[in-house]
């Protein structure tokens, strides 16, 4: 498409996120069909993404979170009397894993935008399964803290570069449900890793000579493993620059033209340095909100690396704790579920976040406080119901109120997922002391804070956004135009105007 000709394209007010009312020129690919045929093109586009890439990174999502995770299980099944860990000592051993992951975020979602994103995730997954493969043969305090860290190191790029391929390809309105299906790929990992933990642990212990923690990591690395040789030919690089068996050049171009046509004409492979791309997204001020955003956010899920050992307190065998770990998990998945189909619907995101943090509030003040068995394993449920369903919101709304160009975008992401993801886990993996059993105070009053922060954020987010729409409005009344400038091209806020563009709220 030609450049000039899509910047000359202002024609009448629209939704940037309907299809039938688009203001850039259609591609001289697609001029020979008629609307009706575009309509057609565009949602076999979007199905054939559903079929292929979506499931695809849900599944490589679900095994990173149980190559990361299974360490908690392994906990209560005597991994620390083996290696004659102390507490602290296995404190430490997880939160060395997030030293490791936010090292490798910036500089990988800066690379992910000059190389092929097929490749580059699918050769990821395959270390990180070697790595998560070697923790069932280490013998000492030492091996395991090097095993966490190199782990962190190769498991740092996945999600951020996950986030941002799938904005290359969706549209604003569409990234939220499907960023909770694969966020809830954590959620399923996590309920099931409890199940998988206890089939394995029950069955394996002594199999040739070794422990049954030690079968745990090796068996479920070598799934992973396997997954990343085949995953290859599932995953897509860019639009218009993708050679699948799955997605004809028609369906890129309509969907490169569609992603385009919603954030005001912007191309998306501008030629933009990574080191633009960063400067860009360190300038712009909506970024250190998601910041504050995020790592409430994450501070207020740190009961997850701790979740078996909280359920423990029960008072219940090992077996069933980990079964019971698995209710809490599968109910947040639904309830995240529902909450992002019910904020795409409404086109919202500040009221629907800080409604979940609320229930996380609850949650949270029920276990502290509570005395029965009964009460204490719902206020877990809605504990996790609650901090879990507003992730995949937040990483939404980033994405769309950061669009364009795409290293500035990719920039933005790992970085928000470096502070929340990364850093809030360096002091998380130390508020469960066990000598603080069973109410884990500490633990708990932080996490009700970081409940009314993030909650108390999402507002301002919602407040600030909103005002740059009026802005935004009273520019284009002013210069009697209707073009909407998109914010954060130029020193940190752009001015590339081709066609309106509004924040979601």
């Amino acid at each position: 498409m030609d450049d000039k000709q899509t910047k000359s394209s202002h024609q009448e007010h629209i939704s940037p996120i309907a299809f039938e009312q688009q203001t850039l020129p259609i591609p001289d690919e697609l001029s020979h069909l008629d609307d009706e045929a575009l309509r057609r093109l565009e949602t076999s586009a979007v199905r054939r993404l559903d079929t292929f890439l979506l499931p695809s990174v849900i599944l490589l999502f679900l095994l990173n979170i149980l190559d990361r995770n299974n360490i908690a299980s392994a906990k209560i099944v005597q991994l620390p009397r083996d290696l004659k860990l102390k507490n602290s000592e296995y404190n430490t051993c997880l939160m060395i894993f997030y030293v490791g992951y936010v090292l490798t975020q910036v500089p990988s979602n800066l690379l992910i935008t000059r190389i092929r994103p097929s490749i580059y995730l699918s050769s990821v997954v395959a270390a990180w399964a070697v790595v998560s493969l070697c923790q069932g043969f280490v013998q000492d305090f030492v091996g395991l803290l090097l095993a966490r860290f190199v782990l962190g190191l190769v498991e740092g790029p996945f999600l951020p570069g996950v986030f941002f391929l799938l904005s290359c390809w969706y549209k604003r309105c569409e990234l939220p449900p499907r960023i909770a299906f694969l966020y809830g790929a954590n959620m399923l990992a996590s309920a099931f890793g409890g199940l998988i933990a206890a089939g394995i642990t029950s069955r394996m212990e002594n199999v040739l000579g070794k422990a049954a923690w030690r079968w745990l990591f090796i068996i479920e690395g070598s799934v992973t493993f396997f997954v990343a040789l085949v995953i290859w030919p599932f995953l897509p690089d860019y639009p218009l620059r993708t050679r699948r068996f799955w997605l004809s050049g028609e369906q890129q171009v309509v969907v490169e033209w569609r992603i385009r046509n919603e954030n005001a004409g912007i191309v998306d492979d501008e030629e933009e340095s990574m080191r633009d791309g960063l400067k860009q997204a360190l300038m712009d001020p909506k970024l250190y909100m998601f910041i504050v955003l995020q790592m409430s956010l994450l501070t207020a899920q740190s009961w997850n690396n701790f979740f078996p050992s909280i359920v423990g307190t029960l008072g219940f065998n090992s077996t069933i704790t980990l079964l019971l770990t698995a209710p809490p998990y599968m109910f947040a998945f639904f309830c995240s579920l529902g909450l992002s189909f019910h904020a795409a619907a409404k086109k919202e995101r500040g009221y629907h976040i800080a409604a979940s943090m609320t229930m996380a509030l609850i949650g949270n003040l029920l276990a502290m406080f509570v005395p029965t068995i009964g009460a204490r394993y719902f206020a877990m449920m809605l504990l996790a119901a609650g901090s879990y369903s507003p992730y995949n919101l937040c990483v939404s709304w980033l994405s769309s109120t950061l669009p364009r160009p795409r290293a500035k975008r990719a920039a933005a992401l790992a970085i928000v997922n470096l502070m929340g993801a990364g850093v809030a886990h360096f002091y998380t993996a130390y508020m469960f002391p066990d000598s603080q059993k069973p109410r884990y105070y500490a633990g708990g009053g932080i996490m009700s804070g970081a409940c009314v922060v993030c909650a108390g954020m999402a507002f301002g987010i919602k407040a600030y956004l909103a005002r740059q729409n009026k802005i935004i409005e009273q520019r284009e009344i002013q210069e009697g135009q209707d073009v909407g400038k998109v914010l954060g091209k130029v020193s940190g806020m752009a001015d590339k105007a081709v066609v309106t563009f509004r924040y979601v709220t």
